[in-house]
């Protein structure tokens, strides 16, 4: 599947988003993916397409600011735990998630690397494992320090 990047080979991809690189949702579906979640807008994303392959989704945006501004740690911060549930839950039902945002890179991201410091990883390993998916991981404006700031917060 084009564009799809795995950070756990069959449990948890990453891709950029419908709206920069258009994608077939039954491809999806035959690729293995049971699950979508979306940490923008959705956009270009329709609940009902999804359902209608079989395919779970979920939409819990993070902020988008480039470079970031201030509360944004708080809202990544809050929305970052119900991400992690979203996926948690689709491992617990044995469904592959692939999780998007425009590009795939920033957002995206910090949701790996924050599911792989819910098993165990400290924030600097786990961003360095997302960047040796992703090489392109955390490069918007200031979001290789936002990213850290935000997986910190949640640490403690």
């Amino acid at each position: 599947m084009q564009h799809l990047f795995w950070l756990v080979e069959g449990r948890v991809a990453g891709r950029c988003g419908p709206n920069k690189e258009s994608w077939d949702i039954a491809e999806l579906k035959q690729g293995g993916i049971g699950a979508v979640l979306s940490v923008n807008r959705g956009d270009m994303c329709e609940p009902q397409a999804f359902a209608n392959h079989g395919i779970r989704y979920a939409c819990i945006p993070f902020s988008s600011n480039v470079p970031p501004q201030e509360g944004d740690v708080e809202i990544c911060a809050e929305q970052l735990p119900k991400a992690l549930e979203f996926i948690k839950q689709c491992e617990a039902d044995d469904i592959a998630v692939m999780v998007h945002c425009r590009s795939g890179k920033d957002r995206t991201g910090l949701l790996m690397a924050y599911y792989l410091m819910s098993n165990g990883a400290a924030p600097l390993h786990a961003v360095s494992q997302v960047r040796a998916i992703r090489d392109i991981a955390f490069s918007a404006e200031g979001w290789d320090q936002f990213a850290f700031d935000v997986l910190y917060a949640l640490q403690d």
